[in-house]
């Protein structure tokens, strides 16, 4: 195989891997339902826990994380012998197809947990600086989403000022851009995130469109 058919292969793994979302599998095998007009309506961990049971978050948690996240970048370093900046556009793409997954109408999830997936296999030491961030910050504020994003702004500076390779670099950067995409267009309509100032600021700090966290979970669609 040469180099051209590696990346295609790779790539082409890590999107269609991305796209299988086991939220959406889990919520309809374990309890019938359609995790994309339940509760948030977002295909992740958090509303398998507050919907289909806490238990099922581990299977969606071990796939999305350990096989979406991981399996793309090792694929490309050790099965196919690619350099970094590949590894690093299948990790990406891997977050593309959980949150824009082909199989569900690219209706997917947040991408956290095949990020940190990624993370794992290219930048510990970002995700290290990141996991003290976004959990210092929750616990004394008790707004994850928040810190999460601010965790992710971290990232890169960390990364710079350790002089990391650039596709280290630009990684990081561009995992910012998919989580703040995700954040504003949330159901792929472009003009929601702008129906109001209050929705576009609880959306970009909150992850959601309204203040209160419990009714947003708890929504009927």
């Amino acid at each position: 195989m040469d180099d051209l058919a590696k990346i295609l292969f790779v790539l082409s793994y890590g999107y269609l891997l991305g796209s299988i979302n086991s939220a959406f599998i889990v919520g309809k095998v374990a309890k019938g339902l359609d995790l994309r007009k339940t509760g948030t309506g977002t295909l992740g961990a958090a509303n398998v826990w507050y919907h289909v049971g806490r238990f099922w978050i581990f299977p969606v948690g071990v796939f999305d994380l350990f096989i979406k996240g991981m399996t793309p970048v090792y694929l490309a370093r050790y099965g196919l012998d690619l350099d970094l900046g590949i590894q690093a556009a299948a990790g990406i793409l891997a977050i593309v197809g959980h949150n824009w997954p082909v199989f569900l109408k690219f209706h997917g999830g947040r991408g956290i947990a095949p990020t940190v997936g990624v993370l794992l296999a290219l930048a510990r030491m970002e995700l290290l600086i990141f996991i003290v961030v976004a959990t210092a910050g929750w616990r004394l504020t008790d707004h994850s989403a928040r810190w999460v994003l601010i965790g992710l702004l971290v990232m890169p500076l960390a990364a710079f000022l350790w002089d990391k390779p650039l596709p280290i670099q630009l990684t990081l950067i561009i995992f910012i851009v998919i989580v703040i995409l995700k954040r504003l267009f949330p159901d792929n309509k472009l003009g929601g995130a702008f129906k109001t100032r209050n929705v576009f600021l609880n959306r970009m700090m909150n992850d959601r469109d309204i203040d209160d966290h419990d009714s947003w979970v708890n929504q009927n669609r």
